[in-house]
């Protein structure tokens, strides 16, 4: 009995789980851990050029009519792992959204995972005020995820907003030609001036949250949170940042975006736009680039004359000057019926793919035994036209 009371008094006197050192400096709340930030409007560039038709070409699809600012919410959530899959939970939720005159941040945790309920039930209510759900690659990772939370927790779907831009493929479009790495962060450095300051890397924070679990001590998670926070800010700033560069792409300053901008504009058959971005790329390191793709769009839409003089641009300033052959080649025998302009086109080409230094690579040679049977068939057309002339 004696040893019993002595074990007693031991289970007594193990300290007890730390508590809650940020829940003991802000105002106490019953259930998951909630903070708010607020950001004023002059961190963000220009909203207006988030028209409906700026939207639609930007992500593809349908946006709601006179669409404002008030009505986007944008999301982030960290989670129990990176990869998804069951048994990854989002033990935290980031939500940003506009007023009248700021940008507020709210912030969801749950202290564990009797919480998860709660904290997605206040998500939801958040949800249904909005018609447009902005993430950076939400579509295949976050919206799943929270979407099955729902499924578990027996709750219905029917809150997330129909509308959802996920920012990170047209930020792909954009600018992987130029940054390569289109992660947000690299993206907010780059393209926003966003140097963040002992920033948690997100391959710590599930480790980050598991190590709370054990030993209670919240400290850490702070970090979780203002690496969530600055994701959630810098994902709006990149929302209108976007906007912005296909509204106004004559006040983009690095070439690569603007030819990664027309080859979109293409893409969508906005010709118009394409065209127009390809002359403001025509210089520097997108010279070739670009006129080689105005030749092709003027040739593709049936205007030879235009597609010619490019060509020939792209000759006299040795600018891709094979390419420029081989099409000028192709132009003068199907579209101007020049059989023998085509021959010196084609013959011009094989001169510059004849210098020895050209040999060493494989497509080089497949292009050149290309130009030689187009010399050889265009040679045997003329020979074919003489021959009938002569017989008449």
């Amino acid at each position: 009995m004696a040893n019993l009371l002595n074990k007693l008094r031991m289970l007594d006197a193990e300290p007890k789980r730390q508590a809650h050192k940020e829940e003991t400096s802000a105002k106490k709340t019953e259930g998951c851990y909630r903070s708010e930030a607020v950001f004023p409007l002059s961190t963000f560039c220009n909203r207006a050029h988030a028209t409906q038709a700026v939207l639609e070409s930007i992500y593809g699809c349908e946006f709601p009519k006179n669409a404002t600012p008030e009505d986007i919410l944008f999301l982030d959530t960290e989670t129990t792992g990176l990869s998804g899959g069951v048994g990854t939970i989002a033990f935290q939720i980031g939500i940003g959204y506009f007023t009248q005159d700021a940008f507020v941040v709210e912030q969801l945790m749950m202290h564990d995972y009797h919480e998860e309920a709660q904290m997605l039930q206040i998500l939801a209510s958040r949800m249904k005020r909005y018609s447009i759900l902005c993430t950076f690659n939400g579509r295949t990772f976050d919206v799943p995820l929270l979407k099955s939370r729902f499924l578990m927790n027996r709750m219905k779907e029917d809150c997330f907003p129909d509308t959802h831009a996920d920012a990170l493929f047209p930020s792909r479009r954009l600018w992987k030609l130029r940054l390569k790495q289109c992660s947000l962060a690299n993206l907010e450095e780059k393209l926003l001036g966003v140097v963040r300051d002992d920033d948690l890397p997100g391959a710590l924070v599930p480790q980050t949250f598991f190590q709370y679990l054990k030993d209670g001590d919240f400290t850490p998670l702070l970090r979780v949170i203002d690496h969530n926070k600055q994701d959630i800010v810098s994902l709006a700033q990149l929302f209108y940042f976007l906007c912005k560069q296909h509204d106004k792409p004559e006040e983009i300053d690095q070439v690569e975006d603007l030819l990664s901008l027309a080859k979109a504009a293409e893409k969508q058959g906005n010709l118009q736009k394409a065209t127009k971005c390809y002359r403001l790329c025509a210089h520097g390191s997108t010279r070739a680039d670009a006129y080689r793709a105005l030749a092709s769009s003027q040739k593709r839409q049936g205007h030879a004359d235009a597609a010619i003089k490019l060509y020939q641009a792209m000759v006299k300033r040795g600018d891709d000057p094979i390419h420029a052959f081989e099409a000028l080649a192709k132009l003068y025998e199907h579209q101007r019926k020049d059989p023998e302009q085509a021959l010196h086109y084609t013959r011009q080409a094989l001169l510059l793919l004849s210098e020895p230094s050209l040999f060493h690579d494989p497509t080089v040679q497949e292009q050149q035994i290309a130009l030689q049977y187009r010399y050889q068939r265009l040679r045997r057309k003329i020979l074919h036209a003489s021959d009938l002339l002569d017989s008449r």
